[in-house]
């Protein structure tokens, strides 16, 4: 990560699911991410039914498991080699810096719209078949009123957030 939040200050969070989008273990970190976490795993299971071995997900939408909006949550399926069935799901979390939106660090006080907080990201494919999709997040983030402002920063992030899926 490169972020001072994630890299420095360690506000990140990271836990196993079973196959309905239940928590299974986590890490002692943040367990304030933790609450909706299984909601944001039920969301990517349902908008996304035919994943692939090799695909993650991210998102930070509050009306389908987030937190706020800069509380990014990278989301990957686990298969079975031999079966080829979905066995779990891993996700991290993190807080990111900046996700656009009216005032850097993306909480503006004064907010009238969910738009004026930052972008939201729901159920957006990250990793296609182990290609992180580095371009088209990179348009993601630049998009819209009020993009990131260090989107560079967020794509390192991401592909922390994703080798942490990885490992786990």
């Amino acid at each position: 990560a490169e972020s001072v939040n994630i890299k420095e200050r360690l506000d990140f969070s990271c836990a196993v699911f079973d196959p309905s989008g239940e928590l299974i273990a986590n890490a002692p970190h943040l367990p304030i991410h933790l609450g909706s976490m299984s909601e944001a795993i039920k969301s990517v299971i349902s908008h996304n039914p035919h994943m692939e071995p090799g695909d993650a997900y991210v998102l930070n939408a509050p009306y389908n498991g987030g937190t706020h909006l800069p509380d990014i949550t990278v989301v990957k399926p686990v298969f079975d080699d031999t079966t080829g069935h979905r066995i779990f799901y891993v996700a991290a979390r993190g807080h990111h810096s900046d996700i656009g939106g009216i005032v850097p660090g993306s909480a503006p006080a004064d907010s009238t719209t969910i738009d004026q907080e930052g972008l939201v990201l729901d159920n957006v494919l990250l990793v296609k078949n182990g290609r992180f999709l580095e371009q088209e997040m990179r348009d993601l983030l630049t998009s819209g009123p009020w993009p990131a402002r260090n989107p560079t920063q967020n794509v390192a992030d991401l592909k922390a957030q994703v080798a942490a899926c990885e490992r786990g």
